[in-house]
């Protein structure tokens, strides 16, 4: 598990909370997850591989466009 910097907020319904990070591509990737798959500024994931300074991610939900696996930037990873 990992944990991946993100902006947090609420959802439309008090179980929800949006996430919002960038990707290694640099889109801006959404999805939507319970409070105890976020912290305040981060969303725990499954750290799938490394590769030239980015790391495959597993969300524990599809984000909004469909994707369940997302490259991101090594630098976006917090210390455990």
């Amino acid at each position: 598990m990992c944990r991946i910097r993100a902006k947090i907020t609420r959802g439309s319904m008090a179980s929800e909370r949006v996430a919002y990070f960038t990707s290694a591509a640099g889109e801006t990737i959404e999805v939507i997850l319970s409070p105890s798959q976020v912290g305040k500024d981060h969303i725990v994931a499954s750290e799938l591989a490394r590769d030239s300074g980015c790391v495959l991610i597993e969300l524990p939900q599809e984000t909004s466009s469909g994707d369940w696996r997302v490259w991101v930037k090594r630098d976006q990873l917090l210390a455990m």
